[in-house]
């Protein structure tokens, strides 16, 4: 016989190895923390506008100069490449290779730019709308994670509002220098904000909204449908050990049918009305070779692998996601205590990014506030996180600076410019290897047991 889940006044219902499983918070911020959590945003999204100055008033967009400028963004590229400049509609008239709600947030800037007197000035209108949309994103991204981490993460401390970790966590994801400089550079943001509403939904035992939000987000960038591996993981893991009883199952179903409706809400009358323009998305993944940023393409280029078998590039990477997601899904399962939710969620977006064909520069944006959560909860392990979290950012920002100037010089080979294979070679394993150690703390950090080190 299943006992059921006991509920305290400040952690709501716990599993058998007695850690909550989710529930609001017992001291909510005050209004002057949501002020400094917006403001933070908001500096962060003009920091990310500025820091494609060079490009947007400089010209560098227009005379080749936007990789040494460190300023490239898709959004205005392929404002024109996909004829939005000509009023297409993305998948009925013109196949786009982004989920439907990528695609409509494209078309609807376009639409907003459309006034506009000329081509060029519709262009940079059309980014300035899109970046003002996703500098609203990253301002909701900031207070929701700001928020969560206040709190003591998804499951709550059960302590006053933290402040200080609120700040500290909203500045990680909105002010770190990757995030300033992979801001605007594709609608990453718009999945972002979307999929961590989901989960300061699901830690408010929202059921309902995080899984439409999650569905969404989903329907925004793909990445976000991993979230349910570690969410099936934790229901298992309650299920198994009898302590949770249907209150396991329902957190797990209720979002997944949300997420499910509301993914279907936005994808199902793109599919009634262009079946072809919508499946393009997930053509082109399939299709798609090995590519920028990921170690294929990179051992490719170096003799050291078949990167241009595209069906061993997609046997291999499917393969080692598989074998990754089996890894995080014992740890979630055997761990001596409950892991913490968003750090399985940290650990399965790494996996799919590192395994992966391609590794966008912008995918950053996916793992900040992930990684801001993650936080080590034993203290012991916090000397150690300041360091390879900073490694990572400093990885991640070589990698940017790497990518564009690699690209620099493959635009323009004989002028002897950027860096070369070597070079970008050396910038791809050092993000590799920085993200691999962080995810390596963060596993140390969810086996440790000692309630006394833990701070939730």
């Amino acid at each position: 016989m299943t006992s059921s889940p006991h509920r305290s006044a400040r952690t709501g219902p716990r599993g058998a190895d007695g850690f909550a499983v989710g529930a609001p918070a017992a001291f909510p911020p005050r209004g002057a923390d949501w002020a400094w959590l917006v403001a933070i945003g908001i500096a962060g999204a003009l920091l990310g506008y500025l820091g494609k100055a060079r490009c947007r008033f400089g010209g560098a967009w227009l005379d080749g100069t936007q990789y040494q400028s460190l300023c490239y963004s898709d959004v205005f590229a392929l404002y024109y490449r996909d004829g939005l400049d000509a009023g297409t509609v993305p998948y009925l008239d013109q196949p786009v290779e982004y989920p439907v709600l990528t695609g409509g947030l494209m078309h609807l800037m376009a639409r907003a730019a459309s006034w506009l007197p000329d081509p060029l000035s519709r262009g940079y209108g059309y980014f300035d709308a899109t970046a003002a949309v996703l500098g609203a994103c990253l301002v909701a991204t900031v207070v929701c994670v700001g928020r969560l981490a206040g709190r003591g993460g998804v499951v709550p401390a059960g302590r006053p509002f933290d402040r200080r970790a609120a700040l500290v966590a909203g500045g990680f994801v909105a002010l770190a220098p990757a995030a300033v400089l992979t801001f605007a550079i594709n609608w990453d943001l718009l999945a972002v904000a979307l999929a961590v509403g989901g989960i300061a939904c699901y830690a408010r035992e929202r059921l309902w909204a995080a899984g439409a939000l999650t569905g969404l987000a989903v329907a925004a960038k793909f990445y976000p449908f991993l979230f349910f591996g570690p969410l099936f993981v934790l229901m298992v893991r309650d299920l198994a050990r009898g302590g949770a009883g249907r209150d396991a199952a329902v957190r797990f179903g209720v979002p997944l049918l949300g997420a499910l409706l509301a993914w279907g809400a936005v994808n199902l009358p793109v599919y009634l009305v262009s079946p072809e323009g919508w499946a393009e998305f997930f053509t082109f993944s399939q299709e798609r070779g090995a590519d920028w940023g990921s170690v294929y393409y990179v051992l490719g280029a170096l003799g050291l692998f078949p990167s241009a078998d595209l069906g061993t590039v997609n046997l291999v990477g499917t393969g080692t996601l598989l074998l990754a997601c089996v890894g995080i899904a014992l740890l979630g399962l055997f761990a001596p205590r409950r892991p913490p939710v968003e750090q399985l969620l940290f650990l399965v977006v790494a996996a799919f990014l590192v395994t992966n064909k391609v590794w966008s520069p912008q995918f950053v944006l996916w793992l900040l506030p992930l990684a801001a959560l993650a936080w080590p909860r034993s203290r012991r392990l916090r000397p150690a996180a300041v360091v390879l979290f900073g490694l990572w950012q400093l990885a991640e920002v070589g990698y940017i600076v790497g990518i564009w100037h690699y690209l620099w010089y493959y635009q323009s080979p004989a002028e002897e410019v950027g860096v070369g294979l070597t070079a970008y070679a050396v910038v791809t394993f050092g993000r590799l290897l920085s993200l691999l150690m962080v995810c390596a703390l963060v596993v140390v950090d969810s086996v440790m047991t000692g309630l006394s080190e833990l701070d939730n």
